[in-house]
């Protein structure tokens, strides 16, 4: 939420009126790192009649009411830490969308069945007495 009161408090304790050119507002803000939406944000709070508007302004707004797919300048400032958002941090290798093993997971879990298949058979074979197990073949 950006109050009236904070944007004036903070151009006054740079030096400049709020009644100053945008210019050099925006400059104010920019260079206490606003982001750009939220400089634009300012200046109409600013430049509004206090009487007849309210002199807050939701920024989560865009959040709720918009399908737009959100910057990650925005989240950022949302969520109030810097992250790196960028497509590059996930990757855009298209064998990374689909799952895959590799020739070494493919044999061990074929051995793996193996032994455990091998294992349930000769069990089984021994407690019903059949095959190895017969009484004919000791």
């Amino acid at each position: 939420m950006i109050d009236r009161h904070h944007i004036e408090e903070l151009l006054r304790l740079n030096g400049v009126q709020p009644t100053a050119k945008d210019e050099e507002i925006k400059s104010v803000l920019i260079s206490a790192r606003w982001h750009e939406q939220d400089v634009e944000t300012a200046l109409l709070i600013l430049r509004e009649n206090k009487q007849s508007h309210a002199t807050r302004v939701e920024r989560l707004n865009k959040v709720f009411t918009s399908d737009d797919k959100l910057q990650p300048e925005l989240i950022s400032s949302l969520l109030g830490v810097d992250v790196d958002l960028s497509n590059d941090a996930f990757g855009n290798d298209p064998r990374n969308k689909k799952r895959s093993f590799t020739l070494g997971q493919m044999v061990q879990v074929c051995f793996i069945a193996l032994i455990l298949s091998s294992t349930c058979i000769l069990g089984l074979m021994w407690h019903l007495q059949i095959g190895l197990f017969h009484f004919t073949m000791r």
